[in-house]
């Protein structure tokens, strides 16, 4: 799933279960679940040329169609969309994104880029300037936590490849980890395997993954104290906090890939 050029993806599966995020020239969140059995690979060396892929024998193409909403899904589409008002797209565009439109000429042909009256949309950002973790990070978190969105939004804001481990209420597998390894079931927690540092508190995971990876600056709709707070929890109120308790499951083999953004 292709989104526009302001928001990329690297994959790079790594423990049990997981959502990895990364963003550069286009936004990805890859959610993968394995079996605490299940071999770990080691990440893609950034050298290596990328893999081709082709169609699978007997496919076709999808018909274009105009953009609808799938039948009986309006209500939670338009539920998840009021997010946008109280969060105002925080975690839509990366760090120092910026767009100018320029001459047809100062884009390579074979580069994407939207046209507006003949110019070109030439689009910046300053990821490529800040530091990138070597291991993805892991956040441990669950849906419907205003404090755990808060993060996510600034995962999306730095381009972040991340773990992240679903703990909803009474989740068997990645909740009791917290405990084990942090001395209390609060969220989000993160752990970061390229310096060492694990902390709980949502203020000071964002605060801490801007100086480490940003260029120390945080967005100002989550600097707000409080008011990011209920901002990220009238956010998700229109879902009923759907993602919080835990549905019975299993860990698919491999990990699932979804491409995405926090607005």
């Amino acid at each position: 799933l292709r989104f526009p050029p302001f928001l990329s993806s690297r994959a790079a599966p790594k423990t049990t279960a997981a959502a990895c995020t990364r963003r550069t020239a286009s936004a990805t969140l890859r959610v993968a679940a394995l079996p605490e059995s299940a071999p770990v690979s080691a990440p893609a060396s950034t050298s290596e040329e990328r893999p081709e892929f082709s169609p699978p024998a007997g496919f076709a193409p999808p018909v274009p169609k105009r953009f609808a909403v799938k039948d009986g899904q309006l209500a939670s589409v338009a539920g998840a969309a009021l997010a946008l008002p109280f969060r105002l797209g925080t975690g839509l565009f990366v760090l120092g994104y910026s767009v100018s439109l320029v001459s047809a000429d100062k884009i390579p042909s074979d580069q994407y880029s939207l046209e507006f009256l003949g110019l070109k949309v030439k689009e910046t950002s300053k990821i490529d300037q800040c530091r990138r973790p070597e291991k993805p990070i892991e956040i441990y978190e669950f849906e419907g936590c205003p404090f755990c969105r808060k993060v996510r939004e600034m995962v999306s804001v730095l381009d972040l490849d991340v773990l992240f481990y679903p703990c909803p209420q009474k989740g068997p597998t990645f909740r009791p980890k917290v405990l084990e390894m942090g001395g209390k079931k609060q969220f989000p927690y993160m752990v970061d395997p390229n310096t060492g540092v694990a902390m709980y508190e949502s203020d000071a995971i964002i605060k801490y993954l801007a100086d480490t990876y940003g260029d120390g600056t945080v967005p100002i709709m989550l600097s707000l104290g409080l008011f990011t707070t209920i901002t990220a929890g009238l956010a998700m109120i229109w879902r009923v906090w759907k993602g919080s308790s835990y549905t019975v499951s299993k860990l698919p083999p491999q990990p699932i890939e979804i491409w995405a953004y926090e607005v």
